[in-house]
């Protein structure tokens, strides 16, 4: 599957790209009270359902997403906050047929991710907060499929049309194919992980960001193929357009 980045907009960039990796810290999240809120920019009938201990995953309880508008292999939920607490386990259940899970969240605050975030199926798991992401030293991913978390405003597919964060709409029901494009409207948010990658990784990885830092002694194991992009933090651009083109085997 191949995923394109475009990015739209005058600024003057730090790390324009999209994909970075660091030991040092941009910024720092302060612990946030666990909470999924979802919001209310889907359809009544399809809103997202945050469920606390009500599924049960290799034989742990666990706290269950659910609801969603589905279109075709595609599942959407939408929040207004979506954070997941240390020792806390959130999963999305994965109906039938569904590859795609794509989970945007519209409210004003960033996503710190310190328990176990994960897929009860083999799904791909599409987190998209524009506002950043934060994995916390406990933070891991249970995840079959790929995971993508990204800062950027909206996904697109192909010309069936966008699932936008940033001008949260209900998604349309021509949203039935793989979602391939990233669209970044203004700067965008950071992506912190003061994880391992080692914990975090699964078959396929992406995290894609205004700055994507990990701590120093990370280990990626994945089988991430990516064109990296970096700019220096001087640099002056006006109105452009930027593509990263990735292969996720």
């Amino acid at each position: 599957m191949a995923l394109y980045v475009w990015k739209n907009y005058n600024t003057q960039l730090g790390l324009a790209l999209c994909l970075a990796i660091s030991g040092a810290y941009a910024f720092s999240v302060k612990p946030a009270n666990a909470q999924i809120t979802p919001d209310t920019t889907l359809p009544a009938a399809e809103r997202s359902l945050f469920h606390q201990s009500s599924g049960q995953v290799n034989g742990e309880i666990v706290d269950l997403i659910k609801g969603g508008s589905i279109r075709d292999i595609n599942l959407f939920h939408s929040f207004l906050e979506f954070n997941v607490g240390d020792g806390q386990r959130v999963y999305f259940a994965n109906p039938a047929g569904i590859e795609n899970i794509l989970s945007r969240v519209t409210g004003a605050n960033p996503s710190n991710i310190f328990g176990t975030l994960g897929v009860d199926g083999g799904a791909n798991l599409f987190l998209i907060n524009p506002n950043g992401i934060f994995f916390g030293n406990n933070a891991k991913l249970d995840v079959s499929g790929s995971f993508v978390g990204t800062t950027a405003d909206g996904i697109g597919f192909g010309n069936q049309g966008v699932f936008s964060a940033s001008n949260p709409e209900p998604p349309s029901p021509l949203l039935t194919v793989n979602p391939n494009v990233f669209f970044f409207n203004q700067i965008p948010g950071n992506i912190t992980s003061q994880a391992k990658l080692e914990k975090l990784a699964v078959d396929n990885l992406l995290l894609l960001g205004g700055d994507v830092e990990v701590i120093e002694d990370s280990k990626i194991s994945t089988n991430l193929r990516a064109t990296i992009n970096r700019y220096p933090a001087n640099a002056h651009y006006g109105q452009f357009f930027l593509a990263l083109t990735l292969d996720m085997i």
